[in-house]
């Protein structure tokens, strides 16, 4: 992880006291490991790692930029229907969604009353909330969420409410980069024309 990925994840920690958190659920990948190991710091709060909320399996595509993606054919399809259009070796937005929320419902039987924290990726959570708030999960990308935010849900059997969503500690590092997935310029030049 980065240096700038270290300070959000010691602006985030200063907020852990005071949400009571009974356990830590990471992502095994590096830098969400070491962002779970910065906000369990001096707690005592244990850490334990879920391989389904690992990032989204890219397959070939992991490593490239979007510049060379965009390129893609197989990528651009993905981008019109990722519900229906897997990664080449990867998978799914649906695939990410069912794992995402076995990983949630294994950690609740664990803590059935427990306050949880977990450490995962912009579209595994995306497509988490998608599902606690009814939206389609053709939508996922509509929402924002920054590395080192929070986003707060409460949940049980019948209701869930997001509390927070995207929630920056620190909101003069916010990010004012547009999310570049959410309309490549492909998508663009087709809905005003060819340009």
């Amino acid at each position: 992880m980065n240096r700038k990925g270290i300070l959000q994840g010691k602006r985030l920690a200063r907020l852990i006291p005071n949400l009571k958190i009974h356990a830590i659920y990471t992502s095994p990948l590096r830098r969400a490991l070491e962002t779970a190991r910065i906000l369990a710091q001096g707690s005592g709060i244990p850490i334990k790692i879920d391989r389904d909320l690992t990032e989204v399996a890219f397959g070939r595509w992991e490593g490239c930029v979007f510049e060379d993606l965009i390129k893609d054919d197989a990528y651009r399809r993905f981008l019109k229907a990722p519900l229906k259009v897997p990664v080449p070796g990867g998978e799914t937005i649906l695939d990410v969604q069912r794992r995402g929320l076995k990983a949630l419902k294994r950690a609740y039987r664990e803590f059935p009353d427990g306050r949880l924290l977990f450490v995962s990726h912009a579209d595994v959570i995306r497509a988490i909330v998608c599902h606690y708030l009814k939206l389609p999960l053709e939508e996922f990308r509509r929402l924002r969420i920054d590395n080192g935010s929070l986003t707060v849900l409460e949940a049980d059997d019948l209701w869930a409410e997001i509390k927070l969503l995207n929630y920056l500690p620190d909101v003069a590092h916010l990010s004012t980069e547009p999310y570049r997935g959410l309309k490549p310029p492909l998508l663009r030049r087709q809905k005003g024309g060819a340009k």
